[in-house]
Parts: C-alpha cells; structure tokens; sequence
C-alpha cells in the first residue's frame, strides 16, 4: 500500500470534505442494533493505574499513556479522539479502545476521531479482537461516524483498514485524511457519501 505522500494516480480528493476518500457499511439485515445497557458504561479492570473509578482520569481525558495513546472527549467537535503515539500491546490496546467507548458513552456521543499517524502495526490477536468484539460494541454505544488520520507506516494503515473492512451488519460512515484538521472539519460537516477513490473497499 502506498504511503500518504505517494499516492496512486487514481486517487481522488473529494473537494467538500478534502478526505482522500471514505467507506460506507450498511446494515445488510432487519436486525436492530444493541441499545446500550440502561446501567450506562462499566470500567474495566485499572491498566497500570490508567483507569480510575471515576471513568475518567481528568476532565475530558479516559486513558493517557505516553508513548503508546491518548483519549480525550473533544468539546470542540463533540467527539471522542484517540491519539496513538507508538506501539501498543494487548492490554494497551484494549484499554485505550475500551477508553474511547467509554467517552462516547458518557458523552451520548456519536462520533470518533482516531489519530492513527504515529500508530505501528497491530498485531493479529488485537484486529480481531478489535473487528468481532470492540468496534461492535462501539457502535451500540452510539459511534455513526468515525474520522481516521491516515497513520505514516504503510503496515499499520492496512491494519485499520483491516479492520474496518470486516464488521459488517452496521451502517457506520468512516473517512480517512491526511490531517487532524480534515479529520475534524469533516466530523462537524455532513458525511461524503458515496465513498470515493479507494477502490475495493
């Protein structure tokens, strides 16, 4: 896969949104999607003192490991952001993921902003994971809209799409940009659909 920098020539930039291109996935059956339960969110178990049982570590900020990510809840684009820096094992991983419902959750939000620029590759174990069990329950929790910064390392952006590309039975718009600002610009704005450019996903 190309890297950001070098892009095929069929590429197109949709001239409203800026996005390099986005993905549709709609929902193929009658099935409702899973309300989220009337309890409201559940923490899970304190990742190296990252999780508190507040649901939050500060205001606005659910997990906050240097070196590996950040999530927060935007009030400027109401949306919950992750921001990866690095590398992340399983537990890592999960946690940060599990942080980004939660500020949906709390936030009855919809929308998501990922920062995968500085992401490295996702091992096997967490895509799956992240495909049959995360992003699901993300999206019964009310996530229709995710932005996604197109992460530097070629590998790692195929990972994300990886995932992306496997839940199915949703209708959940996602974009891809070249910048946290595109990413953001598009959140607040009305979602470009159909997809553009990208072909085959």
């Amino acid at each position: 896969m190309p890297s950001h920098g070098d892009q095929p020539d069929d590429f197109e930039v949709d001239p409203e949104s800026r996005s390099l291109y986005t993905l549709t996935i709609t929902r193929t059956d009658k099935t409702e999607a899973v309300a989220p339960s009337p309890k409201g969110p559940t923490n899970p178990p304190p990742i190296n003192g990252l999780v508190d049982d507040d649901l939050s570590l500060a205001d606005g900020v659910y997990f906050n490991h240097p070196g590996v990510a950040v999530v927060t809840w935007d009030y400027t684009i109401h949306a919950a952001r992750i921001e990866w820096q690095g590398w992340a094992n399983p537990t890592e991983f999960a946690a940060a993921n599990e942080a980004l419902t939660r500020a949906i959750q709390e936030h009855h939000g919809s929308r998501a902003l990922g920062d995968c620029r500085n992401m490295r590759a996702i091992q096997q174990s967490d895509q799956d994971w992240a495909a049959r069990e995360w992003l699901p329950r993300a999206i019964s929790a009310g996530l229709t809209r995710l932005a996604l910064v197109i992460a530097k390392r070629g590998l790692a952006q195929m990972n994300v799409e990886n995932v992306i590309a496997r839940v199915a039975g949703t209708r959940l718009a996602v974009g891809y940009f070249e910048t946290v600002q595109e990413a953001a610009d598009w959140l607040k704005g009305q979602p470009t659909i159909p997809p553009i450019g990208r072909a085959g996903l």
